[in-house]
């Protein structure tokens, strides 16, 4: 089923299991306001996030035959203020008046036409009554009578041109306990009359959250696909490496729409890139979908559970712990296959230090790779280990192991019975050449010849040698051959 391993079912969250959640994380406050797309834009729009400009707010079908129709150029979107799943949207591109009399009103409302994203025409009496079926509760999520907003259509960022021409795209962050969880780019297509809903045949594409770098792709309800058209290119091209733009302020912006809203502690985020204005809140979602877990081929109920008892003392400290918890390593452009590399019992990492900071090492000199500076550490492997780890001399010599880098505490029983808390931060390291970002356990390893534990966590893609013949002395050759190539960087 779609590539996923049945066995991780339970990492899965269910429809049943996101219901209970949206009622014990949601507040009614919150979910009144999620529910609302009006409330949702005067809240976000009053804590300084970007929502798109509000043009009218129409509540009854005298008000639709009131407003001034014929002022709209184009350029605007409809759509029902609680609403759900995309439905009811339109999304105009510009309006087409053929040559008449502008004082005859009647012929203006009849030659009037607007083309919409996905090419197709509508005249204004079509909006008109589509407006009426709005106020009359049609698309409704609760079956109600409902408002119609009417609101500027964001200007696509020029990456995306390419990508589609039926609509605006937009990425979905999942945002639980004020840190990102998973994230997609949505794709609208012209089966899904250019909205970005997958249960509408739009395509959902999974992003490393570390990156910003799309991973896997499926179209409408779970077909996987392996590539998408290119109309810049001209030519098919893999769905994978994808490197959306401003990706840390699109996660900022997930981040501070949690922190906006009172009481939601559950939602999805659904973020545009404006080209003038960079991220662009459309609406939140206090009961998210659950394709996104597909196109991720990943958990939200596992990753949920990590970051239950974590704090997030501020939004960069969220964005961290959601680059180095959910990170899937798609540091390059991924390829469909990879060179597999060995790696021995006993191997050098490259440590990177972070910037301004001047390590107290006296046998250890620092090197680049690239602009990023490090230092050369002899690493254990330990497939026994989930979770890498760092003795904390070390890490403090580092500089990695200041308050604001401490990413959190995790609890834990030593052997004699006591109850302690370890620190965990974030750490990023070249092995083999292969650059990981992950978080790391700090450690008492003083009375350890290795400063450095690799767990199988940080081992994924490597293929772990058995031997152990003259290790300390290939390792010592190792580091003098690494540091030369290094310093040549």
């Amino acid at each position: 089923m779609w590539g996923i391993d049945l066995k991780k079912y339970r990492q899965f969250l269910t429809k049943n299991l996101r219901n209970k959640m949206y009622l014990r994380k949601n507040s009614a406050e919150g979910r009144m306001i999620a529910d609302s797309k009006y409330k949702t834009k005067k809240v976000l729009s009053k804590a300084g996030v970007g929502v798109p400009k509000l043009i009218e707010r129409i509540k009854t079908i005298e008000e639709i035959e009131k407003f001034n129709w014929l002022k709209l150029e184009g350029n605007f979107v409809i759509k029902p203020e609680s609403g759900y799943g995309g439905e009811g949207i339109i999304i105009v591109r510009k309006r087409i008046t053929n040559n008449q009399n502008p004082r005859n009103k009647q012929n203006l409302n009849e030659e009037t036409k607007f083309q919409m994203m996905n090419g197709k025409m509508i005249g204004l009496e079509e909006i008109k009554i589509h407006c009426k079926d709005i106020v009359a509760g049609k698309y409704s999520m609760h079956g109600t009578a409902d408002n119609v907003i009417v609101e500027e259509r964001i200007k696509i960022h020029p990456m995306f041109l390419a990508i589609t021409r039926a609509g605006t795209p937009d990425i979905r962050v999942i945002v639980y306990n004020k840190i990102p969880v998973m994230a997609m780019f949505r794709i609208p297509t012209e089966k899904s009359n250019g909205k970005a809903n997958l249960q509408q045949g739009a395509i959902g594409l999974g992003i490393d959250l570390a990156t910003g770098i799309t991973t896997f792709g499926i179209q409408g309800k779970g077909e996987e696909i392996k590539k998408i058209f290119d109309n810049g290119k001209k030519k098919l091209i893999k769905v994978n490496g994808i490197k959306i733009p401003m990706w840390r302020e699109i996660l900022e912006t997930a981040v501070n729409c949690q922190k906006a809203i009172p009481g939601l502690g559950f939602l999805g985020v659904d973020v545009v890139l404006d080209k003038e204005d960079g991220p662009t809140v459309l609406e939140v979602n206090a009961r998210p979908g659950l394709s996104i877990q597909i196109c991720n081929k990943a958990g939200l109920r596992a990753r949920m559970e990590k970051v239950e008892d974590i704090e997030a003392r501020s939004v960069d400290h969220s964005v961290s712990l959601a680059k180095y918890l959910f990170g899937e390593k798609f540091f390059e452009k991924v390829e469909e296959k990879e060179k597999i590399k060995t790696v021995n019992p006993l191997e050098i990492i490259q440590v990177k230090i972070p910037k301004g900071f001047k390590p107290d090492l006296q046998k250890s000199p620092v090197l680049k790779i690239g602009k990023k500076r490090v230092v050369e550490v002899r690493a254990k492997i330990d497939t026994g280990a989930f979770r890498s780890s760092i003795d904390r001399t070390l890490a403090e010599k580092l500089g990695l192991v200041s308050e604001d880098k401490i990413l959190y505490y995790r609890h834990y029983r030593s052997s004699l019975g006591k109850n302690n808390d370890r620190p965990v931060i974030g750490v990023t390291f070249w092995l083999k050449g292969k650059k990981v970002v992950t978080a790391v356990n700090v450690a008492n390893r003083n009375k350890l010849r290795t400063k450095f534990l690799l767990g199988r966590k940080d081992l994924e893609g490597f293929l772990i040698s058995a031997k152990n013949n003259n290790q300390e002395t290939k390792l010592k050759k190792q580091t003098i051959k690494n540091s030369k190539i290094l310093k040549n960087k």
